[in-house]
């Protein structure tokens, strides 16, 4: 919803040039002396304002277009790109601005903060962006709260939110003006997400293992890695009977128990910041040696994904892409390859990378068991 101010201005101002003397005057003086009058105009001036509802339900207002902005979170400031309104982003946080090729245009020393937990409010107010743009897993009610006086807007939109993956690039597309080129973008990914649902029907679907990149630490109904999993047409082993589970690391017993048909596991460079990922991918080696310590873990070599050769792996940055819809292109089909032919999930991570991050694709982001071994 877009509202508009008009402003009027109108200013009269009257130069009275002339001597006033004795009554005598010369052609030179007779012209001083004529009354003129300027009238001048400040012409009617839009200022528009949007209101759009953000990722926790805010309904927010917005200048409109937005023209500066500050950025946390790396996968905000991606589908901001793939929106079209990069340039728009005038400062991000470290964890995005680390991945120096990536990110070239962002300086590590001129951020926002470390990440969405973690911002430098002053340097934020220094900057003075019309809106910052964090994720619901950032302090963005205390960001409101210090940055509400200095008149900054702040906006929530969580990059990695598969299931919000339309609203979030509308908003982008709407506060940016830059409708076109979001609504391309989206269109380009649910039409492989509506592809995918069409194929896989509900009794076909096979159980899913899926690790982060810390061993032992998988997803559940509610997060954001479950969502990816679940797109890609999944059963996740721990979608029933997990409320009594460990979630920061699950005994490894309980998924021989469940005995996933299929795991996945994402990893990420050992210079990356905890949590994150990089354009530059890890070593093939790095690769082997999770797989190695996978089928290594005890019992897990009578597991049906190790059993078959059925265990993948993805990084931290490429599984992402799209809200992580990059990452359920991969998995739909290393599940479903007879289902899916017509779903090239390398085709969607070029597209991904060369036409809606202008940058060239990227080997070494994914893998199977064949292909480490």
């Amino acid at each position: 919803m877009k509202k508009k101010l008009g402003i009027l201005v109108t200013l009269l101002l009257v130069l009275m040039l002339g001597a006033v003397g004795c009554g005598n005057s010369d052609d030179n003086s007779n012209k001083e002396s004529e009354e003129t009058q300027d009238e001048i105009i400040v012409e009617e001036t839009e200022v528009e304002e949007i209101i759009l509802t953000d990722n926790v339900g805010r309904e927010v207002t917005l200048p409109y277009p937005v023209e500066t902005a500050v950025v946390a979170n790396r996968y905000n400031s991606e589908l901001i790109r793939a929106s079209g309104a990069i340039d728009k982003v005038i400062a991000v946080d470290l964890n995005t601005a680390q991945d120096r090729e990536y990110w070239a245009q962002f300086d590590p020393e001129n951020v926002i903060g470390k990440g969405q937990t973690e911002l430098n409010y002053e340097k934020i107010i220094e900057l003075n962006p019309q809106v910052l743009i964090l994720p619901s897993n950032g302090t963005y009610e205390e960001a409101e709260e210090k940055l509400d006086s200095f008149g900054i807007k702040v906006f929530v939109i969580s990059g990695y939110d598969t299931s919000d993956f339309k609203n979030q690039v509308e908003n982008i597309g709407k506060m940016f003006g830059t409708e076109d080129k979001a609504e391309e973008f989206y269109d380009y990914f649910n039409d492989k997400l509506e592809y995918i649902k069409e194929n896989v029907p509900n009794d076909s679907k096979k159980t899913l293992y899926l690790e982060t990149t810390s061993a032992l630490n998988t997803t559940f109904p509610g997060d954001y890695f479950y969502d990816m999993a679940d797109f890609a047409g999944a059963k996740n082993i721990f979608s029933t009977d997990y409320e009594n589970l460990n979630k920061g690391e699950i005994d490894p017993e309980e998924v021989i128990k469940r005995n996933p048909e299929v795991i996945v596991k994402l990893i990420t460079p050992g210079e990356a910041l905890k949590g994150t990922g990089l354009y530059e991918p890890p070593t093939k080696e790095e690769f082997l040696n999770s797989y190695d310590e996978i089928s290594g873990r005890v019992g897990w070599d009578d597991v049906t994904a190790v059993n078959n050769d059925e265990v993948y792996f993805m990084t931290q940055f490429s599984h992402g892409g799209a809200s992580k819809l990059v990452g359920s292109m991969y998995i739909a089909k290393w599940m479903y390859p007879d289902l899916l032919t017509e779903l090239d999930p390398d085709e969607v991570f070029r597209a991904w990378m060369e036409d809606y991050q202008g940058f060239k694709n990227i080997d070494g982001h994914f893998y199977t068991t064949n292909d480490l071994k």
